[in-house]
């Protein structure tokens, strides 16, 4: 890859469209090299890159005041207004809220109506965000925003950009774009009796806002991420591997820059909501899962979630069809998971606190039935078991994030145990009632969720199904693993569960090793799931078998020697294919391969160790591996674990 300074870097990763172009999106599009010049974002990222002062007429720091907005959002029972909030009927006259719920037309500022227009004929150039967007529906199953959602945002701003008259389309285009603008500056407004076709106008074709064509962009920006080079129509769009880096960089530029227009226009709904969840995940993909970027762009989700009020469900949130209700709570549910699974990463506090949300999960309907309503919804409602799941025998998208959501709550306990400075009393018998309640609610599961179960049964699962199970009972595994951990981090006793947990958690991550998909590459998921949920459960398993090939039996804990070398090495094995070149996380497996290569040799070939080496079954293999010692692990700066994104 090649280095530059900070600016030349950025001004080579442009968001590049023409601006001349009289095409319609129905017309084949162009490749990516087509479209770089001229790099109309260029002059975006250099400006935001050049020293303070300089262009000062042109910088695009300049800040346009206007009024602050009217609507504070979510506001709940220790705010400014809520004594008067809770005895409304108390009242004897109306409250006039009019003045709130007014918000002016403003003008907007010219550097962001150039802004806007680019990022939009980024999106009038690029047809193939449409293509990537439904091949990641067809194959993905886990998917956030409900697919009559995102499709329908596509569908009509397609048809917007059709009806522009090509003898004043530059002017059109304009009025377009400030539209836009106006638009994502009014609240969207719902009430109970809303029909899905009304919700959906609201935020689509003339009433198009930057949350909903950001979804655009972050949900093809992982497509992309995923997708392999020899697709077809990605290969359509940029020929070659620079022209398809450089496509996945605009899409990120461009989602990004969305996100600022609406963080400007200050209106939160769970359109927005949806869409930050998608950008994390994005930006954890390019940037890395401890990126500063990613941390910050979670704490922006939180706000939203907060702030739009979907962390309970109250009166203030109840005036909304019942599909929404059901959407907004997976919005919610997504985000609660979003937040457990980046701080479990970085070892940080979520910032989602599960004591002050209404942790109902969503209901385990289809989006489909759920569309459907009538006697169909009211069937479906009523053939849930008793602990909400469906009795169809198949996972869709909303069963799987209500799965990870309630995993999600065990997730936050065990991170309070590991990460807390409270008291830690009675710390046994927290772990056990934990780590109970976390089996209890997998063992209730389903059997078409559980991995564990179909993983020797079913034959004629999608690559991308098994690999969602698997993922998700990984997440499950890993919580008892950081519950057990902690114990014996504290304690020093439960090293025989512990042991036995990573034993499962080891022998389910080699799987990947024989179960490949051609239709996605997996690899940057692959690379992460093997350093974040394998090499802890690795490195437990290691440090034992180092410290009894030391020590004189017999052993308090006898492990199966010959099955843990064996999955072991191919573990290792995992680790010299799992990451390729370029990619953030390579040199990292490189250098994880051959330090646990050296120290299976050790194990296989015993020499003489310190005994200080083995301080206990968590913490030894660090001081054998060095782990933090930066001139033993000799890579750069950007290849710091983990650099590729969790699976959506």
């Amino acid at each position: 890859m090649e280095r530059s300074s900070p600016a030349n870097h950025v001004a080579k990763r442009n968001c590049a469209v023409i601006m001349g172009d009289r095409r319609r999106a129905s017309q084949p599009h162009r490749s990516i090299k087509e479209i770089d010049e001229p790099a109309k974002f260029k002059s975006l990222t250099v400006r935001s890159a050049s020293s303070p002062g300089s262009n000062r007429e042109h910088s695009r720091l300049r800040t346009t005041l206007g009024p602050p907005s009217a609507l504070p959002g979510y506001l709940g029972s220790t705010s400014y207004s809520a004594v008067l909030a809770e005895h409304r009927s108390d009242i004897p006259f109306e409250v006039d809220n009019s003045s709130a719920a007014a918000v002016s037309t403003r003008s907007v500022d010219s550097d962001r109506l150039q802004m806007g227009s680019e990022v939009l004929k980024l999106l009038y150039d690029l047809p193939v965000c449409d293509i990537m967007i439904r091949k990641y529906h067809a194959q993905t199953v886990i998917t956030i925003v409900p697919k009559i959602v995102i499709y329908s945002i596509l569908e009509s701003i397609r048809r917007v950009f059709d009806s522009l008259d090509a003898n004043d389309f530059e002017s059109q285009f304009q009025d377009l774009v400030n539209q836009i603008f106006q638009n994502t500056s009014r609240p969207l407004t719902v009430h109970g009796s809303m029909t899905v076709e009304q919700y959906l106008s609201s935020f689509t074709g003339r009433n198009s806002r930057w949350e909903a064509l950001g979804n655009i962009f972050a949900i093809t920006g992982i497509a992309l991420m995923s997708m392999p080079d020899s697709d077809p129509d990605f290969t359509q769009a940029a020929p070659d591997s620079e022209a398809k880096d450089r496509l996945r960089a605009q899409i990120v530029e461009a989602s990004g820059i969305c996100l600022g227009f609406c963080d400007q226009a200050s209106s939160v709904n769970e359109l927005l909501g949806f869409y930050q969840y998608n950008d994390v995940m994005l930006t954890t993909q390019q940037y890395g899962d401890s990126s500063y970027q990613a941390w910050r762009r979670l704490g922006d989700l939180s706000a939203t979630i907060y702030a739009a009020g979907l962390h309970q469900e109250s009166t203030q949130t109840d005036d909304c069809p019942w599909f929404l209700r059901q959407w907004r709570r997976v919005c919610f549910a997504s985000a609660f998971y979003a937040d457990k699974s980046l701080a479990t990463f970085v070892g940080r506090p979520p910032l989602i606190n599960y004591r002050y949300c209404t942790l109902t999960p969503p209901m385990d309907i289809s989006h489909e039935i759920l569309l459907a309503g009538g006697s169909t919804m009211t069937q479906a409602i009523s053939d849930l078991d008793k602990a909400g799941w469906h009795v169809y025998g198949t996972a869709h998208p909303v069963t799987l994030i209500r799965l990870r959501f309630l995993l999600s709550i065990f997730r936050e306990e065990a991170l309070e145990m590991a990460l807390g400075t409270g008291d830690q009393d009675d710390l046994v018998e927290k772990s056990n009632r934990l780590v109970e309640k976390a089996r209890n609610t997998w063992d209730t599961a389903p059997v078409y969720l559980r991995y564990d179960i179909r993983a020797d049964v079913e034959e004629n699962d999608t690559y991308c199904s098994s690999f969602a199970l698997l993922h998700t009972y990984l997440d499950y595994l890993y919580t008892v693993f950081l519950v057990q951990r902690t114990l014996v981090k504290r304690t020093n006793t439960g090293q025989a569960a512990l042991f036995e947990t990573s034993r499962q958690v080891l022998s389910y991550i080699i799987r990947i090793n024989a179960e490949r998909d051609s239709l996605m590459d997996m690899t940057r998921h692959y690379s992460w799931i093997i350093l974040y949920y394998g090499l802890p459960s690795a490195s437990v398993l290691t440090l034992e078998l180092l410290r009894q090939s030391r020590e004189v039996g017999p052993h308090a804990i006898v492990l199966p020697r010959a099955e843990l070398i064996r999955n072991l090495s191919v573990f290792l094995s995992c680790l010299s294919w799992v990451a390729r070149p370029g990619h953030g996380n390579y040199q990292t497996c490189k250098e994880v391969e051959k330090k646990l290569s050296h120290i299976l040799d050790q194990i296989l070939d015993p020499q003489p160790v310190q005994a200080e080496v083995f301080n206990d079954a968590t913490s030894g293999l660090y001081n054998v591996l060095d782990w933090y010692n930066p001139d033993t692990w000799d890579f750069n700066f950007e290849y710091l674990p983990s650099r590729d994104g969790f699976p959506v």
